[in-house]
């Protein structure tokens, strides 16, 4: 599966852009948001930031909320269904943002 994810350093003028990986979903096992992002920091790019903390997986604070295709959802969560393309954006972009997909 493609996934297109929004990066940015907010120290850096000009550095917005999007990155895209491609990921091996398996959709048998209903993988999460936070699987994909997993994914990408152990295999494909380790300065990729979000938010991911030891209570992440049970939906409770909320700090994983992330745009996916337009949609706020939480990352720890969220199962996966798109087979071809997601793209993965800040929740509330634009506001400030610390670094990819964490926003204060």
């Amino acid at each position: 599966m493609k996934v297109k994810v929004y990066r940015c350093e907010p120290n850096l003028e000009g550095s917005e852009h999007y990155d895209y990986f491609d990921v091996p979903v398996i959709f048998e096992e209903k993988w999460t948001v936070m699987n994909v992002l997993d994914y990408i920091q152990e295999h494909c790019d380790s300065s990729l930031s979000y938010y991911k903390h030891s209570t992440c997986g049970h939906g409770i604070c909320g700090r994983c909320m992330l745009m996916v295709n337009g949609k706020p959802v939480l990352a720890c969560t969220h199962i996966v269904r798109d087979k071809k393309e997601i793209v993965l954006e800040p929740f509330l972009k634009g506001k400030k943002s610390i670094k990819d997909l964490v926003v204060k």
